[in-house]
């Protein structure tokens, strides 16, 4: 590489004044200082913060606030009640107040849809974005990493460094504690365990699963002797609630150690089973809330065959079966596939088939024509072969769920392209304080026949 081609090195860890002109869908203050895009997490718009740069790229960098100005210019600014916001990362926006979260990841929503999916906004209906009453304590489900300290945490944002609390105000009190007694009895004498996650359903019950166990015997010894602490044997003893607790070996393998194999969770007056590995919605009362829009859309055209892709543990093909002669589902992970068999065979329904395999090589194998298809794919969003492929059987209507509207826009459309329009738009804040939104989406057929 000869002198000219050597890259630039930029000045980073200087001082400068950004004014903050919008929020980025990370939740960052975004704007600009020498015609330089600056992104700097804590800044709202309005507000012009002292920012110390920490990576500078050719057309963009970062920035950590140092201060703002005139803390009182945005009125939506709060204290964040959090003891160790800005260190986790885990949430990006408590310091914005939550009525305005809502408006922001609406227009992240539609922002993605315009500029990455050409989507024309002028005939979509818009919906502004379902909140919750109560904005905390909504996750069923945490993970948590040891540290050098033997102690539990989260890892930091794009970090491995744990961030310890004394109450993750995104969890419930009783899994706070679950915690810090698990943490406090069984870590000292399993050194081996790295990671463990908790899980909570509706009914006050956990399931805690612990890696890596490779020496499921040493561990089931322990629990047993904490088994009326863990599992509340001792019916005057059930301060835990911790019905099952599960070991996942180097090969990912789970092994039920003790406790009942069965966790289960209530959506919509179904009841289903979840295994340690399936994936489940973290927020119970917005799940009603986004499952309950996806039927309400289904219900307008009443359909025969209903394929649901990325079918998980079967949650909403079970809700739609009441609207159809017959649903498909179709899921990768083998252990959420026979988890939704077991929920049809627990519910009593039994026009729903289940099939297991990546979305894109199996769904061809289906020999029923849909008239209604529902995506609720991974943050990666749908594979291009089974977008193409809805494109050529060309179902009357898609409803399209997903948690990242850069990929969802993406793949609308790669939609859009092969004849279909977007309709209908539903953001719903399935992650409060985070810069994460789910959208629904419903698409129609507007009649175009490709070759």
């Amino acid at each position: 590489m000869n002198r000219k081609e050597r890259p630039k090195r930029f000045n980073i860890e200087r001082i400068i004044e950004v004014e903050c002109l919008r929020l980025s869908s990370e939740g960052a203050g975004v704007g600009y200082h020498d015609g330089k895009a600056t992104f700097v997490a804590g800044l709202l718009p309005g507000e012009i913060g002292e920012v110390q740069i920490f990576e500078e790229k050719k057309s963009w960098q970062r920035g950590r606030l140092i201060s703002v100005q005139d803390a009182t210019v945005s009125s939506q600014r709060v204290n964040p009640p959090c003891t160790v916001y800005g260190v986790c990362g885990g949430c990006q926006l408590q310091h914005l107040s939550y009525p305005e979260t809502l408006v922001w990841k609406k227009r992240w929503v539609a922002d993605n849809l315009t500029r990455i999916g050409k989507i024309a906004m002028d005939n979509v209906l818009m919906y502004s974005t379902i909140g919750m009453e109560d904005p905390w304590r909504y996750r069923n489900k945490g993970r948590f990493h040891r540290g050098e300290d033997h102690r539990l945490g989260y890892h930091q944002e794009k970090s491995n460094t744990i961030v310890r609390f004394k109450d993750c105000l995104l969890i419930s009190e009783p899994m706070n504690q679950w915690l810090k007694e698990v943490e406090d009895i069984l870590l000292k004498e399993a050194p081996e365990i790295k990671t463990l996650t908790l899980r909570e359903n509706t009914q006050g019950e956990g399931m805690l699963v612990l890696e890596p166990v490779n020496d499921g015997e040493n561990i089931r010894e322990l629990l047993g002797k904490m088994n009326s602490l863990l599992i509340g044997s001792n019916e005057k003893d059930k301060r835990l609630g911790i019905s099952s607790v599960w070991g996942i070996n180097d090969a990912g393998k789970p092994e039920l150690l003790i406790g009942k194999g069965d966790f289960r969770q209530e959506i919509l007056g179904l009841e289903y089973k979840v295994s340690p590995l399936a994936f489940l919605q973290v927020n119970p009362i917005q799940t009603q809330k986004l499952y309950s829009t996806v039927l309400q859309w289904a219900e307008r055209s009443p359909a025969k065959v209903v394929w649901d892709l990325y079918s998980g543990i079967g949650t909403i093909t079970l809700a739609l079966a009441a609207k159809a002669q017959k649903v498909w589902g179709i899921e990768e992970n083998p252990y959420a596939v026979e988890d939704a068999r077991v929920n049809a065979l627990h519910n009593r329904i039994e026009n729903v088939e289940f099939m297991a395999g990546k979305v894109e090589d199996t769904f061809q194998k289906i020999d029923e024509h849909p008239d209604l298809v529902v995506l609720d794919p991974p943050r990666a969003g749908a594979h291009r072969r089974v977008l193409e492929g809805l494109i050529k059987l060309q179902p009357k209507r898609i409803i399209y769920v997903s948690c990242d509207p850069g990929t969802l826009a993406r793949d609308l459309g790669i939609l859009q392209s092969g004849g279909y329009q977007v309709r209908e738009v539903q953001p719903v804040d399935m992650f409060p304080w985070t810069g994460h939104v789910e959208a629904i989406i419903l698409m129609t057929n507007s009649g175009f026949k490709g070759k």
